[in-house]
């Protein structure tokens, strides 16, 4: 702020209520969720992590919880190891324990936060150099 001007009043807002904002079929956890996330003072405001463990994301730690079209959801508990050391209290909330022997496994693949997918090169009869790696489709470079 300019030092000579300090009689600056910031104007009062008055806040606007959720209610006003989502329409009434919103469940009450978005809505709380929606106020986490978009709180001002930033040591009250929650982290991504926390908002993973938050209950408006329950439904989805569920064992029976299917897509819509009936087919089971895709892998959502894969975090990295650097991802759980963030707040290794939500551990427990962010793996539900029917997904605990899966994770385990993928997160042995992802225990480096600089990991980067194996790749192999092969030399080739015209001098070019083929590229394998998960990403590619065997391109010729």
């Amino acid at each position: 702020m300019n030092p000579h001007y300090t009689e600056f009043k910031f104007p009062q807002i008055k806040p606007h209520p959720w209610s006003k904002v989502f329409r009434p079929r919103v469940p009450p956890e978005a809505t709380l969720l929606c106020s986490k996330l978009l709180e001002y003072t930033p040591s009250r405001r929650l982290s991504p992590v926390e908002a993973c463990a938050h209950n408006f994301f329950a439904e989805l730690r569920d064992a029976n919880t299917r897509l819509p079209n009936g087919r089971e959801l895709p892998p959502l508990f894969n975090f990295s190891s650097a991802e759980l050391a963030i707040k290794p209290a939500l551990n427990a909330t962010l793996i539900p324990s029917h997904a605990k022997n899966t994770s385990a496994a993928t997160n042995s693949s992802t225990d480096s936060p600089t990991s980067s997918p194996s790749t192999s090169s092969t030399a080739l009869m015209d001098g070019g150099i083929q590229c394998n790696n998960k990403f590619s489709n065997n391109q010729s470079l």
